[in-house]
């Protein structure tokens, strides 16, 4: 069953039937403005998110995922208004953010929050551990001297830092210790939510599991609800509930983290999980059959038209190139942007 018309927009949230949505995305755009020549006369747009719609539920994590330039971080600075959206709404705990004026968006973002994918280039190398974490602090007026200090000591324990570390710059830190310091700044507040873009790709893998580790100790502890941006979709199995997978700015599959790692849907899904490591035999028996994408992800100024995904796609026919595909529901909490679901082409169920 299609879930969207040719309009552009996903109605991907009538896949994820709860009440309890903490975060609702619906119809989100965000298009850059190219420019050629000496007088900078615009040439064009680069539709870096383009009419993409999801949801997440209060306290869960959904996993966004795609190649290097398929607009994942975009989507996360997008929706906390860090860049401004071309269209399209963004609720979170039923707020819309897109409403707010600029004071009620600095007063709202002590609910909304993110982790940055370089710790290095994120924290200033002439400020203090202590006047990092402290600065949100201060921008919403939390307590006193002292009571700031007791927060950022209750912080550094979160975090696993020792508390003299608050002295200390940044320039002083290993990398994995300059991401517990942004994750610790992230959460001083409380927020409802925080994007987390990529925190662990700057990491050594030793380091990987551990910041894992803390982020969700810190969100069984607080509920907080998580978007979690990464181009390696092995990492979510054991931290997403739901995935979306990404393409050139529009989402071409939605479902419950092991509905889409058992029986991907999209050809670019299985291509993703096909080229996974693994580490145990199971596991490399329960991977797709490994699937070679043709070159690299097209320059986004150049998407191709239609279903964009059709110039590296090993099962593209006429149809892809006349129209793109709507969102196909597939079975519950599941769908996938493409032909190969449609009644009118469906090939071999088994492709």
């Amino acid at each position: 069953m299609s879930l969207t018309d040719n309009t552009g927009e996903d109605i991907t949230q009538a896949a994820h039937k709860k009440s309890d949505q903490m975060v609702q995305v619906e119809g989100l755009k965000k298009h850059f403005p190219t420019y050629k020549g000496l007088l900078r006369k615009r040439a064009g747009e680069v539709r870096a998110v383009d009419g993409v719609s999801f949801t997440i539920g209060e306290g869960q994590t959904f996993g966004l995922v795609g190649e290097s330039g398929s607009g994942k971080t975009t989507m996360g600075r997008t929706m906390l208004r860090l860049t401004e959206p071309t269209a399209g709404t963004v609720k979170i705990d039923g707020q819309s953010v897109v409403d707010l004026s600029e004071s009620e968006l600095k007063q709202f973002r002590q609910n909304m929050q993110i982790v940055h994918q370089d710790p290095t280039s994120s924290l200033n190398p002439r400020h203090r551990v202590k006047t990092i974490i402290e600065a949100p602090l201060k921008i919403h007026n939390y307590g006193d001297a002292k009571e700031r200090i007791e927060r950022i000591e209750e912080l550094l324990d979160m975090v696993d830092l020792p508390r003299e570390y608050m002295y200390r710059y940044p320039g002083q830190l290993s990398g994995g210790q300059k991401q517990r310091v942004g994750i610790a700044r992230a959460v001083s507040l409380n927020p409802k939510f925080v994007v987390l873009d990529e925190p662990t790709s700057a990491l050594d893998v030793s380091v990987q599991a551990r910041i894992v580790d803390i982020l969700q100790r810190i969100q069984k502890e607080y509920g907080i609800t998580y978007l979690f941006i990464t181009h390696d979709l092995s990492l979510l199995r054991n931290v997403a509930d739901r995935i979306g997978v990404m393409y050139l700015g529009r989402l071409v599959e939605v479902g419950d983290v092991q509905s889409v790692f058992s029986r991907p849907e999209h050809p670019y899904s299985r291509a993703l999980l096909s080229a996974i490591s693994t580490v145990n035999k199971a596991d490399e028996q329960a991977k797709p059959e490994q699937q070679k994408l043709d070159g690299e992800i097209p320059d986004p100024r150049e998407k191709p038209s239609c279903c964009a995904f059709r110039s590296r796609c090993p099962h593209a026919f006429d149809a892809c190139s006349d129209e793109e595909p709507a969102m196909y529901e597939l079975e519950d909490n599941h769908v996938a942007r493409c032909y190969l679901h449609d009644d009118r082409y469906r090939e071999d169920p088994d492709w």
